[in-house]
């Protein structure tokens, strides 16, 4: 027995190498041996990896692959042989690498592992599962080989059909010396996609309730991980008017909404809470409906999986919860404040005025102080940008920018991987820069591989670097796309990839800090931008939506709770220039007009009284002005006077409260400088030279201002006549005159002499 056993050994050996011969010769001749891998056309055999155990092999541990077989021919594959092939030396750099997984076949020698029958036949059209194992004491790794990954392949064939797909090992011995691991940041962006504006559009509500599901989902699966965040403070907005508290409308506490993943009957109608008080975005009615424009676009957002995802929408009442999640989450990691609605820096970059920039900034402060998240300073991450985006964000005094490190290639030819940290030269000065690695990035979310695949091709990329120069360890950056989660398996496949990193330990996962503490490189680079692209905001466009901004800020500063009436409109106007919402021009669209019917809207609800004309004829009065105000809040308003001749003048303002739902009377100076009819604009100002709150009025005032100096100096001159005329008159006329009669009897009495008369004593 013991004897025979050697003997049957070597003739099993001998008759695997004859058959391996054999398949050798006859795999090359197979037509589907030369389609790259999983990405088999239609009519062959597809061949899909899902998985590879463990991620990082060890002395002493099993490895297992496992995968599935699709027959996508018109014959049945008849009990297929498994072939597990490998490249007998690692890759000597990203590109040698990358052509093996590009199934090129001059990517290195690789030698047969295993070779089995799947043990059943595939019927055309079905899928079957395999599964390959490698037990420890059969490693290929024995001796001393160099760590690092090695390609792999699996071959299905049948002798007339051959399938295969491509991905990669690593074998890492139990201690190597280094000078250090590779460290990797990882940056999440956390902001609306263009299908969450649009839905938030069409149903009314703020773009943070429809966007929570898949942020809370992110949120969850990189929270054991120092992963960064570019972080969109649109989503710290909070529904305004009264805040909810103890129970909800549908009887649920309010911290129960945030990441719900089960909503209740009532939270799956996709609407918010009728007992919970919400802005619309872009209202036209600043007190009751829903924008009128917030329909669903047809440029292609509501195409493919976001079709027909359900996705629950937050009602008013669980909104707080979910932005308590990432208040209490960001305090784990660093986080990049990106601009409000995540704004199109091109679009910013070439605005003529920055009201609108600025009225952004403002709100962003705002609520990362309301909501006391703390950002690092001066590190911006835009969506996009040209030469003049970075000239104008090195004039603003910006640390470091993020940038893709394609965009900003090396000078000369390299024969490593720098690390992401570098120094622009531009026409608006020098700015620090960190890359994010594209090859790296664009592996975590490849749709081409399986999860197991983008697993391994990740790890193996970042032995490779570390390769590249083991006594230099240098900082790399991943960036996730920013619409990362719209399909929820993005999500899982994110959180296996992460979860692998723990077994490399060639590589620490690491704060932006650290990345942002190395020193800048010495390697020269050059900025070669894409070219932009896309249907963008012009300029003009951009003005008007300040001018609107204007508008709707002088509310802010007249009424004394004006976050009801005006929140809605002011998230609409600042979230128009969102990179998002370049996908969807009919969704920006309708939230500028929304946001513009909405400020005229506010502007109409303060009216002043129309009065008749004025007629003035003194050189100084009161011209009494009675203003209307039809808002739910009081208003605290100038208002001044605006004549348009300055025969009249009204240089004084006059302050004015204008109860809510009530009307007031002012009165305010006028002075007459010169006669003459003059055309009075009345103007309702929240400060004397500010934006008017309200239509501006007029009337007519007509100045005589002579008329009353002149009717009081002809009333005295003729009383002065009439006294003169009248004591000539009297002076002329002499003494008193009496009747013939009575002046003889006069005249008599006068000349008789006195009579003596004696006295009776």
């Amino acid at each position: 027995m013991t004897r025979r056993e050697p003997r049957t050994f070597h003739v099993r050996a001998a008759l695997v190498a004859c058959l391996l011969g054999i398949l050798a010769a006859v795999g090359p001749l197979a037509p589907a041996v030369t389609v790259p891998a999983a990405h088999a056309a239609p009519g062959d055999v597809t061949v899909d990896i899902t998985g590879t155990t463990p991620a990082v092999l060890r002395p002493g541990l099993d490895l297992v692959v496992t995968g599935t077989i699709t027959n996508e021919t018109d014959e049945v594959l008849t009990d297929p042989f498994v072939r597990l092939r490998m490249q007998t030396q690692v890759p000597d750099s990203r590109n040698g690498l990358a052509r093996w997984l590009n199934d090129d076949a001059t990517s290195g020698r690789v030698e047969t592992l295993t070779l089995a029958n799947l043990g059943q036949d595939v019927q055309p059209g079905a899928t079957a599962p395999f599964t390959v194992s490698i037990p420890a004491d059969r490693s290929p790794f024995g001796g001393t080989p160099a760590w690092g990954p090695r390609g792999f392949e699996i071959v299905v064939s049948d002798g007339g059909v051959t399938g295969r797909a491509r991905s990669v090992l690593l074998w890492y011995p139990e201690a190597i010396e280094s000078a250090g691991p590779t460290e990797l940041t990882l940056l999440l962006p956390l902001t609306p996609t263009a299908q969450e504006w649009s839905t938030a559009a069409e149903e009314g509500v703020l773009v943070g309730q429809v966007a929570a599901d898949r942020i809370t989902a992110l949120v969850e699966a990189t929270r054991d991980l120092p992963v960064a965040w570019g972080l969109d403070p649109v989503l710290l907005e909070l529904p305004t008017g009264p805040a909810p508290s103890g129970e909800g409308s549908d009887g649920q506490e309010p911290t129960q909404g945030a990441g719900q993943t089960e909503p209740t009957d009532e939270e799956t109608t996709g609407t918010p809470d009728d007992g919970a008080t919400t802005d619309t975005p872009g209202t036209a009615d600043p007190t009751t409906e829903p924008p009128p424009s917030g329909t669903a676009p047809d440029d292609g957002a509501t195409e493919g999986d976001d079709e027909e995802r359900d996705d629950p929408i937050l009602t008013a009442a669980q909104l707080p919860a979910f932005v308590q999640l990432l208040s209490g989450a960001s305090a784990q990691r660093d986080v990049v404040a990106l601009s409000y609605g995540d704004a199109d820096a091109i679009t910013m970059a070439r605005a003529d005025e920055r009201t609108l920039i600025d009225a952004a900034a403002d709100r962003t402060a705002a609520l990362l102080a309301e909501r006391e998240v703390t950002v690092l300073d001066d590190v911006i991450w835009p969506a996009a940008t040209d030469e003049s985006t970075l000239d104008a964000i090195a004039r603003s005094g910006s640390d470091t920018v993020v940038l893709p490190a394609d965009e900003v290639p090396t000078t000369g030819d390299l024969t490593y991987t720098p690390s992401g940290r570098t120094e622009l030269t531009t026409a608006g000065g020098d700015a620090e820069a960190v890359l994010w690695d594209g090859p790296l990035s664009d592996t975590l979310t490849d749709p081409a591989l399986t999860t197991a695949e983008a697993q391994q091709s990740f790890l193996a990329q970042t032995a490779v670097i570390t390769r590249e120069r083991p006594n230099d360890p240098r900082g790399l950056m991943a960036a996730l796309p920013r619409d990362l989660g719209t399909d929820p398996s993005e999500i899982e496949r994110l959180s296996t990839i992460l979860d692998s990193l723990a077994e490399a330990p060639w590589l620490e996962v690491t704060s932006l800090r650290s990345l942002l503490g190395r020193s800048v490189g010495t390697e020269g680079r050059s900025y070669e931008p894409a070219p932009p692209d896309g249907d963008r905001l012009t300029t003009a466009e951009l003005a008007r939506l300040g001018e609107t901004w204007t508008e709707l800020d002088a509310f802010n500063q007249v009424l004394a709770d004006p976050g009801a009436l005006t929140n809605g409109p002011a998230v609409a106007l600042l979230s128009t220039p969102s990179a998002a919402l370049i996908e969807v021009p009919r969704v920006r669209t309708a939230l500028a007009d929304g946001a513009t019917d909405a400020v005229a809207e506010l502007r109409s609800m303060i009216t002043v009284q129309a009065g008749s004309s004025v007629l003035l004829i003194s050189d100084a009065s009161e011209v009494p002005i009675t203003i209307d105000n039809a808002l739910d809040a009081d208003a605290e308003v100038v208002i001044q006077l605006d004549p348009n001749d300055p025969r009249l003048q009204a240089d004084d303002v006059v302050p004015a409260t204008i109860p809510a739902n009530g009307t007031t009377t002012v009165r305010i100076p006028v002075t007459a400088v010169a006669n003459g009819d003059v055309t009075v604009v009345v103007l309702v100002l929240p400060e004397a030279g500010g934006t008017p709150v309200a239509e501006p009025s007029s009337f007519d005032v007509r100045v005589r201002a002579d008329w009353e100096s002149t009717g009081l100096t002809a009333a005295v001159v003729v009383l002065g006549v009439a006294f003169v005329f009248g004591l000539s008159r009297t002076i002329r006329r002499g003494g008193r005159r009496y009747p013939p009669e009575a002046a003889a009897a006069l005249a008599e009495t006068e000349t008789q002499p006195p009579t003596d008369t004696e006295d009776p004593r």
